[in-house]
């Protein structure tokens, strides 16, 4: 399946090959990605596929608060890729790790994790977001599916209303478990114009096999709530691990193929509202 759309993949993780260990170390008892997943087998997908740009999101799950395979990949990639950071709120150096990561290597996004008490409405994360507001990249929004934070989200993004901020995995929206008590409060959060939504629970929040009939009238609301012009796809890569095994395919063609979306639905969706957050 190819396209002739702008696709940007708003959501792969990156892997350096394992021969780099010593250069790129990893956390203990690291999450393995099932498949080659270096920033070069992502690029062989994306070109197999039609998608442009990347945005490569920092695996904490493998590397921690180490950025470096990220911020190195990124720049290097830079004529095709920016980089999401994941950096702690509760250490002050991080921001000029941040700084560094944004002037130097073409970084474009912090991942905006709770504090050291699961909090996202502290000193500390205020701190961290409005170094991210200065830099002018985009806070990706990341408390799993902690939907008690939802009102301190409203506040920070209501405090910082020229910052934008994209909820990751749409708070783990799925169809088993808090489903209505979730898009309660992503439509709450559409309200506020810059807030987004990131799409990617279509195939891990989904209980079927591909395409995943289960998710697509939340997907749907979820859409209609924020509009395309505030939704952004990302594939999940390494698919192995973070999809299932729902191929980079399919994470595509869920969205070109399977939702019914219109054609300038899904050039917003798949292209321009990452362009416009990452990449203007």
């Amino acid at each position: 399946m190819r396209t002739t759309m702008n696709i940007i993949d708003a959501h792969p993780h990156i892997y350096a090959d394992p021969s780099e260990q010593d250069k790129y170390p990893t956390i203990d008892d690291p999450w393995h990605p099932g498949e080659p997943s270096t920033a070069e087998d992502l690029k062989s997908k994306m070109d197999e596929f039609g998608v442009s740009r990347a945005v490569f999101i920092q695996t904490s799950t493998y590397y921690g608060h180490n950025n470096r395979y990220v911020m190195d990949s990124t720049r290097k990639y830079s004529e095709w890729a920016t980089g999401v950071a994941t950096l702690s709120p509760d250490d002050p150096e991080h921001l000029d790790v941040l700084e560094d990561a944004v002037n130097n290597y073409s970084v474009r996004g912090l991942r905006g994790t709770s504090d050291q008490n699961g909090e996202i409405n502290s000193a500390n994360v205020r701190r961290l977001w409005r170094k991210a507001r200065d830099l002018d990249v985009v806070v990706n929004c990341m408390v799993m599916d902690d939907l008690e934070r939802v009102y301190e989200i409203e506040l920070m993004a209501r405090q910082h209303d020229d910052l934008n901020i994209v909820i990751d995995h749409c708070f783990m929206l799925n169809t088993v478990r808090k489903t209505e008590e979730t898009l309660l409060a992503l439509e709450r959060l559409a309200k506020l114009p810059n807030v987004h939504a990131k799409l990617t629970s279509g195939t891990h929040g989904s209980s079927r096999i591909y395409p995943h009939e289960d998710m697509h009238p939340p997907l749907k609301r979820v859409i209609e709530a924020f509009t395309p012009d505030r939704c952004v796809w990302g594939s999940n890569f390494p698919n192995a691990l973070w999809s299932k095994g729902t191929s980079y395919a399919q994470n595509l063609s869920l969205f070109t193929d399977e939702l019914g979306l219109s054609q300038s639905d899904q050039e917003a969706i798949l292209g321009k509202t990452a362009e416009r957050l990452w990449f203007s």
